[in-house]
């Protein structure tokens, strides 16, 4: 079930992000934008950094495994940065959960990233690993209007020990555009899919929408990407690059 994934995948964009009236989740404490979203950093660990782990969310966005019926996933992305630890830290990508009020806990679905390694993640000394992490969705949210906000649970392991925090996202539906033009690593830009086997049947939302996963696929296509409006520096549009890379 450890099925390394593929996909079609995006090269980078200048992004102007969403119009007036659309939503955005910005974590609490976030204190910078990166890829086009704001950004929560947070030292790890906290008595003696080493390094760090920024956080942000794309948002509510469609995958569709092959040969299977799209999916809505919530998307949250971890980019963990060890500057000095001379051993390496570890992510389990199946212990990160997202939590929605009133809904309870839930894996996710499926992480996408570049490396070839997954579920477990090792970031040796000046690596920086980001790690794109796919949630199911609660039944009768269609889109961030109707999610307000979540919370992510997620651990690194250092040499010290074990770190483990909560962080918390709220849906802003307006905010400062003028500062979030950026060179932008969109959903679902890593060559590696993983299916995470545990989601199901692991802790669950209450109110479950129908996702049926009949077998890891062969590869995973992001069939609708988060909500921005691209506004390429060139002033034209920059284009995409497809990449299929099958399961090896």
């Amino acid at each position: 079930m450890n099925t390394t994934l593929c996909i079609v995948a995006t090269s980078l964009f200048a992004v102007g992000c969403a119009t007036s009236g659309s939503y955005i989740y910005a974590p609490e404490g976030a204190t910078r934008w990166s890829d086009g979203r704001p950004v929560a950093i947070t030292a790890v660990p906290p008595e003696a950094p080493q390094g760090d782990v920024a956080i942000s969310s794309f948002g509510i966005t469609q995958l569709t495994p092959e040969g299977q019926s799209p999916v809505e996933a919530l998307h949250v992305r971890l980019a963990v940065t060890n500057n000095g630890d001379e051993q390496p830290w570890s992510v389990d990508t199946r212990e990160v959960m997202v939590e929605v009020p009133r809904e309870g806990k839930s894996r996710a679905m499926f992480v996408n990233t570049d490396l070839a390694n997954l579920p477990q993640v090792s970031i040796a000394r000046g690596e920086r690993k980001t790690l794109d992490f796919y949630f199911p969705v609660p039944a009768g949210v269609d889109d961030e209007s109707e999610l307000s906000g979540f919370d992510v649970l997620w651990q690194v392991t250092t040499a010290a020990r074990p770190f483990a925090s909560r962080t918390t996202f709220r849906a802003l539906e307006r905010y400062d555009e003028s500062a979030s033009t950026h060179v932008v690593l969109v959903s679902g830009w890593g060559p590696y899919w993983w299916y995470n086997p545990l989601w199901y049947p692991g802790p669950m939302f209450l109110h479950r929408r129908p996702i049926v996963i009949r077998h890891p696929p062969g590869h995973v296509i992001v069939t609708r990407p988060p909500r921005w409006h691209y506004a390429p520096s060139s002033g034209r549009p920059s284009g995409r690059v497809s990449r299929d890379h099958r399961r090896r």
